[in-house]
Parts: C-alpha cells; structure tokens; sequence
C-alpha cells in the first residue's frame, strides 16, 4: 500500500463493543428493531465523520457527507416515535446512504480516499441498505397509538338503555322525531292517490320507516363510541356498524358534523371525528 494510502487509513478503538447510553435505551423501550437499526446507523455516523476528518475543510464532499449522515442519525432518532411503521423512515435512510456512496465513490477514485478505506465503508453501508430492504415489517415495534382503556367495556349493546343520556343525544332524538314526522306527512297527502298508488306510497312509508330506524341506530352506535373524547375514522366505525357501506357510514357522519354534533379533522382517508 503506498503512503497516501496508508496515511488515510483510520482506525477506531472499541468499535464492536459499543456503549449503549441510557437515554438512548429509554427511547427505544420496548422497540428491539429500532434500537438495532440505531446502533448500526450510530456506526456508520461515526466512521463517516472519521473518514471525512483527512478532507479539507473546503472540499464539498466533506461538508455533504456529513450533513447526510447527520439526516441519517436524525431520521433513525425520528423512528423511536413512529405509529405507522418503518416504510418512510426506511426510504429516507436508503436515500443518504445511496447517496454517500456514490460520494465515497469518487472520492476513491480521485484518490481522496485509500481503497481499503472505501472497501470497508461503502460494505457496511451497503450491509445497512441490504437488512433496511429485506426485514420484514413483522419486526415493528411501533409505538401503539390508542390509549390504554380505550377498548374497555363488554359488548352487552342495548339500544333501549345505552343511549337515554346527555342533552346531545337528546336534540338528535329531536331531530330525527320531525324528520320521521314530515315523512308521515307526506306518507298521509300520498294516501288521496289511487289504490295502486297507495299501496306504493305504502311500501315507500314502511322504507323511510326502516330507513330512519337504521340511521337512528347508526347514530347512536357513531356518538357511542366517540363518548371517550377519542377521534376514530371511518374504517373504526366500520368494525362496529355491519349493515351498510363505508360511504353510507360516511354520509352519516357528515351529516352530524352539519348539524354541530361532531368535528371533523383532516381530509380523505386521514379524517377524524370528535365530539364537538
């Protein structure tokens, strides 16, 4: 090996027996992926930083090398409080270690670089970008996003008794009783057509009535679960109405928000629903 060479080679004491700090143990409580993507990634900020020390001050490479490395110790950092999985954070670190490669890459062959040197980082970081592709979603860890009593309770629904309380549900009952009347109403004013037409506007009141009867239900079964002051989505009211669709689930909901019962945060698949 020649001189330049040699004098880019760095060494580094305790490398593969790294201390693991306690507030870094806190952070990732309970979390094995995350800490072993950390502590691998923690290696590779600091081999970089050595590596990069030989550089002048004024070479750009040295200052881009660092900021990525320094995006990659902030995003591993940023995985200790996901909800959603790896997926992002996972992208975002393939991204500056795909990029500080192909610097390191023509550091060596501008000879800024020893190859030995280049050999031994750009495998380690190649090791990194191979396990963030490969391991499985299986290893999350991720933080759970409900609160601890949320699913408290038994599954003894009584429609009769459950949902007799509060002033809110009182003015929906109110509001649902002039709706079922104006549809009496009109039932009524179709009752001077002609037989045929009577037994049609018949079969049209005894829908409206299982119609207003199932919106009754659904309503009482959304404000229900909202009572604990968690917002839920559409796909959370799903798991517990079975009689209708989505989009229908949907229509009720903006149709309380309209009517002041509920707030609604977000947008599209994202939206949430409170009470208001």
């Amino acid at each position: 090996m020649d001189n330049n060479n040699q004098n880019n080679l760095i060494s580094s004491q305790n490398q593969n027996n790294p201390v693991v700090r306690a507030d870094i143990t806190i952070l990732f409580a309970g979390d094995s992926y995350g800490l072993f993507v950390f502590q691998k990634t923690e290696r590779l900020v600091r081999a970089i930083y050595l590596l990069t020390s030989h550089m002048s001050d004024k070479e750009p490479m040295k200052e881009r090398t660092r900021t990525l490395a320094n995006e990659m110790l902030g995003t591993v950092l940023a995985m200790s409080d996901r909800v959603w999985g790896e997926e992002a954070y996972q992208k975002s670190l393939l991204s500056a270690i795909s990029e500080t490669s192909i610097i390191f890459d023509i550091a060596e062959n501008t000879k800024m670089m020893s190859k030995m040197n280049h050999q031994i980082i750009t495998l380690e970081l190649k090791k990194l970008a191979d396990f963030l592709v490969t391991s499985s979603t299986n290893y999350s860890s991720a933080k759970i996003a409900f609160e601890p009593n949320l699913f408290d309770g038994d599954y003894n629904y009584i429609p009769e008794q459950a949902f007799q309380s509060g002033s809110r549900l009182q003015n929906l009952n109110n509001k649902m009783a002039d709706d079922t009347v104006k549809d009496n109403d009109k039932g009524q004013k179709d009752s001077v057509l002609d037989n045929t037409n009577e037994n049609k506007s018949l079969i049209k009141n005894t829908n409206s009535e299982k119609v207003v009867k199932d919106k009754d239900s659904r309503r009482e079964i959304i404000l229900s679960m909202l009572k604990s002051g968690v917002g839920l989505t559409i796909k959370d009211f799903a798991k517990n109405i079975n009689d209708c669709s989505e989009k229908t689930i949907q229509r009720e909901l903006l149709s309380l928000v309209s009517k002041g019962l509920l707030k609604k945060e977000g947008e599209r698949r994202w939206s949430k629903y409170f009470m208001k």
